[in-house]
């Protein structure tokens, strides 16, 4: 056997798998985000979404990890999950399907075409289109070079003796083929080895079953270890699947025998047989257990009841396996960005309560918030940058530097909130300083104004509404005129003596100041909504 071959012609088939899921992923689009939320109670729409997501990510294993991430965030229901499993697990069948087409003699005429298209074509759609073409292609010739590489294995009695060990001992083989799985991060590259030594006569189809079936179990392990991080929920998408596979491949062992004859029964050369037998093995799953999803999410409630304890603040959304997908990427960002923005919103409108009632305890729980920010600030950044230029529309591009930049503005607010304000109001509290009534008065309506103004920007961000987006701009620009207004009522309140003006004066000013920075940050999320839609935010509001 050729290791070299064979270890190239599998770089090769998982470099054309990539391409191909990469370039499926951008022609998709933010359609797949659709796709992902038009999950309802329906099982049978939950399977059809799960099917397209499946062949869309080329991956069942990364549809599990986004659905524990969704469940564990209380988007989906145990039973909405279950049928989307049962979906990817059809869907990504498909893969496997093209890889039995036996177009290894048209290989590099794929790669050629693809390579022209995706570099000549003018059209984005068309490039995305050539790199699809590309990475099949390219898939096609690693599987070319696997075969050539096993070719002379099946001259070899010692591979004969293994082939007849493991068609005599199909635990043995489901497991090795279940670890195989797991290094590989799926099923298809385990599943394209096997048709590759199909083709050349290597491998019998009842020696490929067991290593089929081991394959479908395999992809279930990467879910549960990701899951271990997860809640409750997530944790019990997780097990499902597991559960599905593994009832499915125990309840399959003794009737090899018959399985075996059906597979033979569906279509000539071995190859395709165990294609076949891949997507038989899932669809049977999904016909199984669909009708009883409802059923097994309340037993599986019922008997899984980790123990629950306060959690590590950490991120909600921002799950890595959608880094593979940019339009569910940004989804996912945009959600985390939106819960940062709420718990600094949330410590501004109760920084105002720390000066009016001396409350270091509010004090000191309003700057343990501003560590989540930090926390989530730092999250957020990390996962857009890891999104890859390359694979990003010039849209995306964009939408990704907007996000990051205003990421870093909130978290500002929330320093200001936490090392600018509240620094005053320690000093208030610590000197017993009292705001004259009127200057007092005057700072609770200027904070409500900006307070206000927040969520204004946040509801007009989270739903892209430009006439929300042109009042909170229009607002800054109102609340600039209060500020100005406000300091020269100041300066006439010291002209008067007032000696409580005098003692809170730099106070006083400085507060209005911090109040008027945060509320030019929060005006940044109306502009940044303007330009999402082309529209020039000065000239809205002039």
């Amino acid at each position: 056997m050729d290791l070299i071959g064979l270890s190239g012609g599998l770089a090769l088939f998982l470099l054309g798998l990539d391409e191909t899921r990469a370039s499926l992923q951008l022609l998709a689009g933010d359609k797949l985000r659709t796709i992902l939320f038009s999950l309802t109670g329906n099982r049978l729409l939950g399977v059809l979404s799960g099917g397209i997501t499946s062949i869309l990510l080329q991956s069942s294993t990364a549809a599990t990890v986004m659905l524990v991430g969704f469940a564990d965030s209380g988007l989906v229901s145990l039973t909405q999950a279950n049928a989307v499993l049962l979906g990817a697990d059809v869907g990504t069948t498909v893969v496997v399907q093209i890889i039995a087409l036996q177009l290894s003699a048209y290989a590099l005429l794929l790669v050629a075409v693809g390579f022209f298209a995706r570099f000549v074509a003018k059209k984005r759609r068309a490039r995305y289109a050539g790199q699809m073409v590309l990475g099949v292609g390219l898939l096609f010739f690693g599987m070319k070079l696997m075969g050539e590489a096993v070719d002379p294995l099946s001259a070899s009695p010692y591979f004969a003796d293994v082939v007849r060990y493991l068609g005599e001992n199909p635990g043995t083989a489901a497991a090795l083929a279940a670890v195989v799985t797991v290094a590989l991060q799926g099923s298809a590259p385990v599943i394209g080895l096997v048709i590759s030594a199909a083709q050349t006569h290597a491998l019998s189809l009842a020696a490929a079953l067991p290593i089929v079936i081991g394959a479908n179990v395999g992809t279930t392990f990467t879910p549960v270890v990701l899951a271990l991080h997860a809640g409750a929920a997530g944790k019990r998408v997780a097990i499902s699947h597991f559960l599905f596979k593994t009832v499915g491949a125990v309840a399959l062992f003794p009737l090899l025998g018959p399985f075996e004859s059906l597979c033979r029964l569906t279509a000539p050369g071995t190859p395709r047989q165990i294609a076949n037998a891949h997507t038989l093995f899932n669809v049977a799953l999904a016909l199984l257990f669909l009708p009883a999803v409802a059923a097994g999410a309340r037993a599986l409630e019922r008997w899984y009841r980790p123990p629950e304890k306060e959690p590590k603040f950490r991120p909600k959304y921002l799950d890595p396996s959608a880094i593979e997908a940019p339009a569910l990427a940004f989804a996912n960002a945009q959600r985390e960005f939106l819960r940062m923005a709420d718990i600094v919103a949330d410590m501004f409108k109760d920084s105002i309560l720390v000066f009016e009632n001396n409350d270091l305890d509010l004090l000191a729980d309003i700057e343990a918030r501003d560590d989540k920010v930090d926390i989530l600030n730092r999250e957020i950044r990390f996962y857009l940058a890891r999104l890859a230029l390359e694979t990003l529309t010039t849209e995306q591009a964009q939408r990704q530097m907007s996000l990051i930049t205003l990421t870093a503005d909130i978290e500002n607010a929330g320093d200001i909130v936490n090392k600018n304000i509240l620094a005053l109001a320690q000093k208030k509290i610590a000197h017993n300083l009292v705001f004259s009534e009127e200057g007092w008065k005057e700072l609770v309506e200027f904070h409500s104004k900006v307070a206000e103004n927040f969520d204004l920007a946040l509801s007009a961000f989270s739903t892209g509404d430009e006439e929300l987006a042109q009042k909170v701009l229009r607002h800054r620009s109102k609340l600039i005129e209060i500020e100005t207004e406000a300091k020269q009522r100041h300066i006439e309140r010291l002209h008067r003596s007032l000696r409580e003006s005098l003692e809170t004066s730099g106070m006083h000013l400085d507060l209005l100041v911090y109040l008027r920075r945060i509320n030019g940050i929060v005006a940044n999320l109306g502009e940044a909504v303007m330009q999402a839609s082309g529209r020039s935010s000065a000239k809205e509001i002039a």
